[in-house]
């Protein structure tokens, strides 16, 4: 569950600290007080899109963290996948600056907003107003229903996917073939390349042992002199060279040796100075020995360095890269100068691997249509229940059913088009829910939706913003039941203007602007149960808490009581 969400800066909201509650969790206020915000920060830290304007007015940065706890099973399975601590629970935080930079943290770990909005589908479900159009696109509808299938449907789909991958890329490869044209031209170019990169006879680390002797071939004259000189100087045939001095301090020093303790030290150390330099010199001396420059090795190194030079500047910058490039046109040369039968094989494969995929599509689709009547009966009850006893709902599946249409629209999904199928009214047709369907009508089947899959999908936090737009009356106290019947399995955070919803809280917060020294602050604040029956009072009255709606109030909070009791 959502245990506590902290805002900072974040649009009117200066700081915001909210501890919700297990169970039912509303929130109220006016019109403009700024309940939207608290979603927007929810979504924010969730990972969804956002921008600098969310940045509240005058500062530099904004920051919202959410700590969960009572961590679900998908979300742990995430969570180990990128190696992350969940023990002590979590904490998501997002941070944006105003030059739109994101930095997001997962129990204090860096991550990316991706990852963030990865980990967090699975703690959070929010229903936006945004979400009917998700509902009304029927390209939605097919995944709505692998959902509610759950489990039972998997193995179908992952052979299914698993075939559909293997004819994807046998097709692919069937189409290159198909497209090629003068073969014999093309097996003949590659083959000359093939020749050529094999008569180079390229072996990895011969470039740089060449590079190396023609580097000494052109400083030849300059190697000899300066190892000359440096040999001279430390221990060559003249006056004062080093190892000479260094004898001399020995000797000078030996002189006076017994007046001072230390000196013995110091021509130990000046003896082993001048046998390291006398070592040193003498290797030296075998550098300029060892440069001997014969002009015909020269040459044909230099040449043999050109002609590598040569095939790297057309094969690949390397010499692991022209290898790599002869092994893939020598694997591409033998294929072609097989064409004709790899064509055969091809086709041969590619008529099998689509049989299999036609199977697998269909096996796939019987899953489906087995579990969409138990799912439009559990759509059709929950309607009933929430005002809409007359609806008519159905779970339309079409399934190519020849061997050319699957092979050219068959997508990562199976081989069905799904679309749901609805009519709100008694006696007329069903039609899809774009054509028919209502505001308040939208809200309820969403609801419905939501109900069902509430038990199946292992989101443990539920959001709900403004899930009563067009409902009131009866319904109102419909819906606010069915909510109340999700939180006994689930933590409910849910935007409402409605009473009856308000009065099922098992936590009201009240969000509500302020001004302070020339500013506005969006607050909110947790009420106990007298204050939470003022506020729905002035729900009913729209002003301010007559004594009518007091009293309606009164009677509200006994009503939902009385459900949450049974």
């Amino acid at each position: 569950m959502l245990r506590t969400l902290t805002i900072n800066n974040i649009a009117l909201i200066s700081f915001a600290e909210i501890d919700f509650a297990k169970g039912l969790n509303i929130l109220t206020g006016e019109t403009g007080a700024g309940k939207s915000i608290i979603i927007d920060s929810l979504n924010f830290v969730l990972g969804e899109r956002a921008d600098k304007t969310l940045i509240r007015n005058g500062e530099s940065e904004a920051l919202v963290e959410a700590e969960f706890d009572e961590i679900n099973l998908p979300t742990q399975k995430i969570l180990q996948e990128y190696e992350i601590d969940f023990e002590d629970g979590l904490i998501l935080s997002r941070k944006m600056t105003e030059d739109g930079k994101n930095v997001c943290r997962i129990n204090g770990m860096k991550v990316t907003v991706s990852a963030l909005k990865n980990i967090a589908s699975s703690l959070v479900d929010i229903y936006g107003q945004h979400e009917n159009s998700v509902l009304l696109n029927s390209d939605n509808h097919i995944d709505i229903l692998d959902n509610f299938i759950g489990e039972n449907i998997q193995l179908a789909k992952q052979e299914y996917l698993t075939a559909y991958k293997n004819f994807r890329q046998i097709k692919a490869k069937l189409s290159e073939y198909n497209k090629m044209t003068d073969v014999d031209i093309r097996v003949e170019i590659l083959q000359k390349q093939l020749q050529e990169i094999n008569d180079a006879n390229i072996a990895i680390g011969e470039e740089e042992e060449l590079q190396k002797r023609c580097d000494m071939y052109e400083n030849a004259e300059d190697i000899v002199r300066a190892s000359n000189n440096a040999y001279t100087l430390l221990n060559g045939d003249m006056e004062n060279n080093a190892c000479d001095n260094i004898y001399t301090a020995i000797k000078e020093l030996g002189n006076i040796e017994e007046f001072d303790s230390n000196i013995k030290g110091y021509i130990s150390r000046l003896d082993e100075a001048r046998i390291e330099i006398a070592d040193i010199a003498s290797s030296i001396e075998s550098i300029s020995n060892g440069v001997s420059v014969d002009e015909y090795e020269a040459q044909r190194d230099i040449s043999r360095l050109h002609t590598i030079h040569n095939i790297e500047g057309k094969y690949g910058d390397s010499e692991e890269k022209v290898l790599a490039y002869r092994d893939k046109i020598a694997l591409e040369v033998d294929e072609l100068s097989n064409y004709s039968f790899m064509l055969e094989k091809l086709t041969n494969d590619y008529n099998i691997a689509l049989d299999i995929l036609e199977q697998k599509g269909i096996d796939l689709s019987d899953v489906r249509k087995n579990y969409a009547k138990q799912f439009e009966k559990l759509v059709i009850t929950e309607l009933k229940e929430l005002g809409m006893p007359n609806t008519g709902f159905e779970v339309d599946i079409v399934t190519y059913n020849d061997i050319e249409t699957i092979a050219n629209k068959a997508g990562s999904n199976g081989i069905d088009i799904v679309e749901f199928l609805i009519s709100p009214n008694l006696g007329e047709p069903l039609k899809p829910l774009k054509k028919v369907i209502s505001g308040g009508e939208m809200s309820r089947f969403m609801l419905a939706i939501k109900k069902i899959t509430a038990q199946i999908d292992g989101v443990n936090v539920m959001v709900f913003d403004e899930i009563d737009t067009g409902i009131s009356g009866k319904i109102a106290q419909v819906v606010a039941n069915k909510l109340y019947d999700i939180s006994n399995s689930k933590q409910v955070l849910a935007v409402t203007h409605l009473p009856q919803l308000a009065s099922m809280a098992d936590a009201h917060y009240l969000i509500e602007k302020t001004t302070d020294n020339l500013r506005t602050n969006t607050n909110v604040k947790l009420l106990n149960s007298n204050q939470s029956a003022f506020e729905i009072a002035k729900m009913i009255d729209g002003i301010s808490a007559s004594e009518s709606a007091v009293l309606h109030a009164s009677k509200l909070i006994e009503i939902a009581n009385e459900y949450k009791s049974k």
